[in-house]
């Protein structure tokens, strides 16, 4: 287990007036979250805070923060689980500093990430959000995901959120607290897709770049629902009916492609069960497309969705995250 030493001196007493809060959910991670914690607290700066918002664990994670000793450490615990994305609004809201960081309980951030972030947002005034690259990890190596050198702006930025062409994962977000709070927060409605359906809404009215960086690092835990193939089709469902885009035709086949792989993944990988039960949520979704022409949609989808990604980013299509 990491073992959490504070890095700051004794004699500081006094913060300074916070430039950046790091936000963590945190719901059943009493294992991975010391870990995680360490990774921010290892910078020694007084000009950040750290907020933990327990959703409801039971598993000691309320007396593990209870004992945690760092005056930067602000922590809160919601009786009853209410979902990661009402944690990450309440985190928000606790918090102070002008630019938020969002971490999930099982990840961490590479050292040099906060000194990073806050020059760049100091020395970019314009930008309102960035998403950057990140090392996945799991039992089976270290896989690298990198960001386009450049992020279109608009419409063009949304068309590759839409269709899947960006890695993306939470805890690579970070936000000017006034760009979050102008477009309401996470949508604590939905379980996937939280990032993705949170860029979409500050793409239409801020501008959104692409770090440089791959200094996080996303830990694929056994209870990650980003791993997770059960209830893959009632996320997608949920988040299309968010996004009135995805009824133009020019988005059918990609909704084909994004539909169908949900369950061909659970299938090639053996979970002939979930796949099923993936195939009964489908017949039940309102917003995902159906009938015979979904196959060939699917391959259509597949062809469109790389074509744009060489078209649009520059450099080789960027690979894509679990979801």
């Amino acid at each position: 287990m990491t073992v959490l030493t504070k890095t700051l001196p004794e004699q500081a007493n006094v913060l300074d007036t916070p430039r950046l809060a790091v936000v963590v959910p945190a719901r059943n991670r009493r294992e991975s979250l010391p870990r995680t914690l360490a990774s921010i607290f290892c910078a020694s700066r007084t000009d950040i805070e750290v907020v933990v918002i327990d959703d409801g664990s039971a598993d000691g994670t309320e007396s593990f923060l209870a004992s945690f000793d760092d005056p930067r450490l602000k922590w809160r615990r919601l009786p009853m689980p209410a979902g990661a994305n009402m944690a990450r609004n309440e985190g928000a809201a606790l918090s102070h500093a002008p630019l938020i960081a969002f971490l999930d309980s099982d990840d961490a951030f590479r050292p040099g990430r906060i000194d990073r972030l806050i020059t760049f947002f100091e020395e970019n005034p314009e930008i309102a959000c960035t998403i950057d690259g990140f090392s996945d990890i799991s039992p089976s190596g270290e896989r690298v995901h990198r960001l386009p050198r450049i992020a279109p702006d608009g419409e063009a930025l949304r068309q590759l959120l839409l269709c899947h062409c960006i890695p993306l994962t939470n805890s690579t977000v970070t936000v000017r607290r006034a760009a979050f709070e102008a477009v309401g927060g996470y949508d604590p409605d939905l379980r996937r897709h939280q990032d993705r359906e949170l860029l979409l809404r500050l793409a239409l009215h801020h501008r959104i770049a692409f770090g440089t960086a791959t200094d996080v690092l996303k830990y694929r835990s056994a209870n990650s629902i980003s791993r997770t193939h059960a209830g893959y089709i009632k996320g997608l469902d949920d988040f299309v009916s968010r996004c009135p885009d995805y009824r133009s035709a020019g988005y059918g086949s990609i909704l084909s492609y994004l539909t169908v792989r949900g369950a061909l993944k659970a299938v090639a990988q053996g979970h002939f069960g979930v796949a099923l039960d993936e195939l009964k949520a489908w017949r039940r979704a309102d917003n995902l497309p159906g009938g015979l022409h979904v196959l060939p949609g699917y391959f259509m989808g597949r062809r469109k969705r790389r074509l744009l990604a060489r078209q649009s980013l520059d450099q080789l299509p960027a690979t894509t995250s679990a979801e």
